[in-house]
């Protein structure tokens, strides 16, 4: 491998120890109560190492945020490509996001609480990866409805901003304890949630033709 190459790889590799660093401290302490020098300590490496990445605490976390909405968006795009119907693919779009808090708490913790409620992020920013996102999910309910599994005249955006709002407020209760049907936080409680989820968008207006009885 060129030194270049090495230095690029080293460079990367540090970045993204920072950022999953950075993660803990923030779902840990809150945004406010972190410092650059508390995410240095975690990462273990040098202070100025972080401001020269990334310049500042906020850059840290619009870091953060890209890179989720990025996996978001390349996860959807991926269900949307596969085989199946409009309620199938919402299944899998909400497993997903489901599975994702299940694999890495302390990620939907952050969003959740430093970005989805507290506004933390540049608005324009934020919005745009949202729109980005429910661009996506619109773009599978649009083919939905060519295929038959929803009424011609559906409202696709406003389905899709539904669906999209009922995860995300999913996940906010979850983190914030609000859901009282959710004890633990073990892999049996959250397979249980996701099995529940999935019959309420397979039994709700999510992907039923009108006048059907069934998804």
């Amino acid at each position: 491998m060129a030194r270049g190459q090495t230095k690029e790889k080293q460079a990367r590799g540090s970045q993204d120890r920072i950022l999953r660093a950075a993660v803990k401290v923030m779902a840990r302490k809150g945004y406010h109560g972190t410092r650059i020098s508390d995410i240095a300590a975690e990462a273990d490496v040098a202070y100025g190492l972080v401001y020269h990445y990334f310049g500042s605490k906020e850059k840290v976390l619009e870091t953060i945020l890209a890179s989720v909405a990025q996996r978001f968006s390349d996860r959807i795009a991926r269900i949307g490509a596969e085989p199946g119907t409009l309620t199938e693919k919402l299944g899998r779009i909400s497993d997903y996001m489901l599975d994702t808090y299940l694999a890495n708490p302390e990620m939907i913790h952050l969003l959740v609480q430093e970005v989805v409620r507290s506004g933390h992020i540049d608005p324009v920013s934020e919005m745009a990866s949202a729109r980005a996102i429910l661009q996506q999910i619109q773009g599978i309910v649009e083919a939905g409805k060519k295929t038959g599994d929803l009424a011609a005249d559906t409202d696709a955006e406003l389905l899709s901003i539904t669906f999209f709002g009922a995860i995300e407020l999913t996940l906010t209760a979850l983190v914030q304890g609000l859901y009282s049907g959710h004890p633990g936080r073990t892999s049996a409680d959250f397979k249980e949630i996701r099995r529940k989820l999935r019959s309420i968008v397979q039994g709700g207006s999510f992907g039923r033709k009108s006048g059907k009885g069934g998804p």
